[in-house]
């Protein structure tokens, strides 16, 4: 059955049913039309026959036209004078047919009652054996009182024998149309399908790893953005399938490591300082530590995963982001105590929004901890929030570390896509689970909120996103910027920056 279904069955027979259908559209002309073809023809021509006389009756060469007219056509024309009861006759019809044996009186009669004063008749000439047709009309500015009468016969030629020749050649020339269509049909199914086929066989190729689909030049428009699409997919695939070798390398690495400190420090525990309290509290801290780093990681992968896949709901409620947004950033007064960070917070009092509070607290906590990670020599974090002026509010996030280049910036909303500038190589961040930043993106792409990020090499990074403001039907003046620093007692020493 599939057979049947192929596009190289269906064009030829497609090219089969046109021709056949030509065909039997001739042989129907041909045998049935063409008769009464035929005679409208004769008609039409003893009708021009007519319009040329009366156009040059009037002319001293009317006798002259008269006897072209019948040459010219094979007619028989007759001009009958009633006034004098004169006829001038001109007979090209090369029969034996007399106009002297037809009642021409009824004949004018009829013209004068016609509505037009032109009257056709159809009669059988047995002499001949033949068909007349024949056609009475008057000259002159009065039906009723004409100067004279036309009368044109001319003989319809026996068409039967006509009709069996073509018939005869119709039957060869039909044989010879489908036997040529077929190999015509053939080349031209096979030049469309081929192509096809030859992309049907590299998608095939795709889930086997061969990504490299060369599908050919072709000549048709279809099959090339055809071929064009599936080398894009391939192309895309090979990208996705290397992301994916990347992702399955990087999480590996994050979960090979804290497992391996847990285990060293744990025989540590075990076999030296377990009988020391002072170590012992240190490597169980380092243990705890890289399994709430483990932790971490898990549920970053679970979260991404499932804002991708769209299974996650968003629970829209309205509440005040200066006040949330101050209690996030004091989560890094103790995370961040012992290494010297120091986060400014700028945020205008009771700015209020409308999103889900705890991924967008989620949001807030990943742009933070991405410029703590990458901050600069300054140890510096600003962290902005305030009203725009087209009843917007904006949050931004901003490290003086080294920046990332403008080709490398469209990047970093990525999965575990980490650069370093100096060598363009993907790097594992110092801290966190890699995809802060892609759950940042799905988050803020499921609140349809504006993000973005803007940086300069050697100067800093600044992540930010914009919602729009909650607006109180009764509306409170605005209170000054509510400023708060956070920062530790201690130096940090100089760290590089990994962006």
């Amino acid at each position: 059955m599939n057979f049947f279904r192929s596009i190289k069955v269906r064009v030829w027979a497609l090219f089969e049913v046109v021709v056949i259908a030509m065909l039997t559209f001739t042989y129907i002309f041909l045998i049935a039309m063409f008769p009464n073809f035929y005679e409208w023809m004769k008609t039409y021509e003893i009708s021009e026959a007519l319009v040329e006389i009366r156009s040059n009756w009037r002319t001293d060469n009317i006798l002259n036209v008269i006897n072209q007219q019948a040459a010219e056509n094979k007619m028989y024309i007759e001009v009958y004078f009633p006034d004098i009861d004169y006829s001038y006759f001109a007979n090209k019809l090369g029969g034996s047919l007399s106009l002297a044996f037809l009642a021409k009186k009824s004949f004018r009669d009829e013209i004068i009652a016609s509505e037009k004063g032109i009257v056709y008749k159809r009669f059988r000439d047995e002499s001949e054996d033949n068909f007349v047709l024949m056609m009475g009309s008057y000259i002159g500015e009065s039906q009723l009182d004409p100067e004279a009468y036309v009368f044109i016969c001319n003989y319809l030629q026996p068409i039967g024998t006509t009709v069996s020749i073509f018939v005869r050649q119709f039957f060869f020339v039909g044989i010879i149309m489908i036997i040529l269509t077929v190999f015509m049909s053939v080349l031209f199914s096979n030049k469309i399908s081929d192509p096809i086929i030859r992309i049907n066989k590299s998608a095939k190729e795709l889930p086997q790893g061969k990504f490299s689909a060369e599908i050919g030049k072709n000549d048709y428009a279809e099959i090339k953005q055809l071929a064009a699409t599936l080398t894009s997919a391939s192309k895309e695939i090979a990208k996705s399938d290397n992301l994916r070798r990347e992702l399955m390398s990087n999480i590996s690495h994050d979960l090979r490591t804290p497992l391996t400190m847990i285990k060293a420090y744990a025989e540590m525990i075990r076999d030296l300082s377990g009988d020391n309290p002072e170590k012992r509290e240190r490597h169980l801290k380092v243990i705890i530590d890289e399994t709430d780093r483990l932790s971490s990681l898990v549920t970053d992968i679970l979260d991404l995963s499932k804002l991708q896949a769209g299974v996650t709901e968003i629970h829209l409620e309205t509440f005040n982001f200066s006040a949330r947004l101050s209690g996030v950033v004091s989560r890094f007064d103790i995370m961040k105590e012992n290494d010297g960070i120091i986060i400014d917070l700028h945020a205008e009092d009771d700015i209020l929004i409308t999103a889900d509070i705890t991924k967008l607290e989620q949001v807030v906590y990943n742009l933070i901890n991405n410029a703590v990670t990458y901050t600069g020599d300054d140890n510096m974090v600003i962290v902005r929030l305030f009203r725009k002026d087209n009843g917007m509010v904006r949050f931004e996030v901003e490290d003086h570390g080294e920046g990332i280049s403008a080709e490398n910036l469209p990047y970093i909303w990525d999965r575990y896509y980490k650069v370093n500038e100096r060598n363009s190589t993907h790097k594992r961040a110092k801290m966190g689970s890699g995809i802060g930043l892609s759950i940042v993106k799905s988050v803020l792409e499921q609140h349809k909120f504006m993000f973005g990020a803007d940086s300069q090499p050697g100067r800093g990074s600044t992540f930010w996103f914009e919602a729009p403001e909650f607006v109180k039907t009764v509306s409170e003046p605005q209170k000054p910027v509510h400023t708060r620093r956070f920062s530790s007692e201690k130096k940090h020493e100089n760290k590089k920056d990994t962006e």
